[in-house]
This record gives C-alpha cells, sequence and structure tokens, in this order.
C-alpha cells in the first residue's frame, strides 16, 4: 500500500513539473513572434532562427508528452497494450538514427531533411486527433497542429539558408492500425498508438535540431 502511494505521488509530481515546464516553454515561444513574410525587416540571423525553430521543437515535445500522459492515466492504466504493434509507427519506414552517435554521423542536409520529412508525414494524422480524440484534449492537440505548421515553415527558411534541398518524401498515413483489439476499444487504441507515435517523433526532432544548431551555429563546440 505505501508503495502504491509512493508511485502515485510520484506520478502526481512528474505530471505537475511537466505541466509547470509547458507554461513557461509556452510563454518563450510566444514572446518570440514569427516574421511575416515578405517583411523588408525579416534579416534574421541563422542562429536566431535555430534557436526560434528549437524553442518551438522543445514545446511541441512537451505539448505531446503532456497529452500522452493525460491519455494514458485515463485509458491505459492497468491495461497491458500491445508492444510490437505500439512501435509500428507510420514514420517507422524512415531510417532514422537510433542514437545520438548516429545522428552525429549524418551530414547537415540529411539530418534537416529528417526533421522536414517527419513533420510532413504528421500533418494528416493530427488532423485526424484533431477530431477523434476526447473532447478535454483537443486544444492541445490543436494547439500541437499549429506549432507544427509553424516549424515547418521555420524548417524552411533554415533549408534556405543553409541552401539545402530537402527530401519532398514523407511516409503517408493510411488511418488507425487495425489493432488486435475488441471492436468497442479499436478507436481509443488507435489515439493511444498515435499519441506514442507522436510523442516519439517529436522528440527525434527535437534532438535533431538541437545536433544542427550545435554543428552550424556552434562549430560542434557544444
Amino acid at each position: 500500500m505505501i508503495t502504491s502511494r509512493k508511485t502515485s505521488f510520484t506520478g502526481k509530481l512528474f505530471f505537475a513539473l511537466l505541466v509547470s515546464n509547458l507554461v513557461l516553454v509556452r510563454k518563450l515561444v510566444l514572446s518570440n513572434p514569427i516574421c511575416t513574410p515578405g517583411s523588408l525587416h525579416c534579416q534574421v540571423l541563422l542562429s536566431d532562427l535555430f534557436d526560434r525553430a528549437i524553442r518551438i521543437s522543445h514545446y511541441i515535445h512537451l505539448l505531446s508528452t503532456e497529452i500522452f500522459e493525460d491519455f494514458d492515466q485515463q485509458y491505459s492504466q492497468g491495461r497491458h497494450l500491445l508492444g510490437n504493434v505500439l512501435n509500428n509507427c507510420h514514420t517507422s519506414t524512415l531510417n532514422t538514427p537510433e542514437d545520438k552517435e548516429q545522428a552525429l554521423q549524418l551530414q547537415h542536409n540529411d539530418l534537416l531533411s529528417l526533421v522536414h520529412q517527419l513533420l510532413r508525414s504528421w500533418n494528416q494524422p493530427l488532423q485526424h486527433l484533431t477530431t477523434g480524440a476526447p473532447d478535454h484534449m483537443i486544444k492541445k492537440l490543436k494547439e500541437a497542429e499549429e506549432h507544427t505548421q509553424v516549424l515547418q515553415g521555420g524548417i524552411d527558411r533554415i533549408s534556405g539558408r543553409m541552401l539545402t534541398d530537402l527530401d519532398d518524401f514523407y511516409p503517408p498515413w493510411f488511418g488507425p492500425i487495425d489493432a488486435a483489439v475488441p471492436l468497442r476499444e479499436s478507436q481509443m487504441f488507435a489515439i493511444y498508438h498515435l499519441l506514442h507515435c507522436f510523442r516519439r517523433d517529436s522528440h527525434k526532432i527535437d534532438n535533431y535540431l538541437k545536433i544542427l544548431r550545435c554543428r552550424m551555429v556552434h562549430a560542434n563546440n557544444c
């Protein structure tokens, strides 16, 4: 009983810290508006473009984690979900680095293209989530969708500064997975699966951008 209470308290403390961090990052993101396209006063340094992109990518990852943890607590607690199915994200066809060491081996244009591909691959799934997820999550999902679109624009600007051609291919999403669960649970399982994958990919995007900033702005001195 004592262990159970400690676990519950730890979980609540983690969630409270996550929400607090999310509020702080939200303020940082909103306090740095993006330049209007075509503006004559929009000659931003590459370092500033990366800083802005990473603030947004980190915020998206915090949002995705908060949404997933919320859904996980309400839906999957005490259930035995299929781990192999959960790892079968629609972006798994992309040859993404397994860890930081592998990511460091990639050329900067390949790494930036991966970020671009991952972001674009989530356009349709996020639209689906904003219409199929529980009502209390819709606002945060729409916010994640909007920031993902903004980040895509930021990546386009960074690629223009770096004279990098982005790969237009991205993994298509063919709809919710056909999970081996009872029909009445299939919709909730599909949402759980997408939220799991989105959190995983948002973490990759955030890490890749940090590696790129270190390489392109700080000459790997970070």
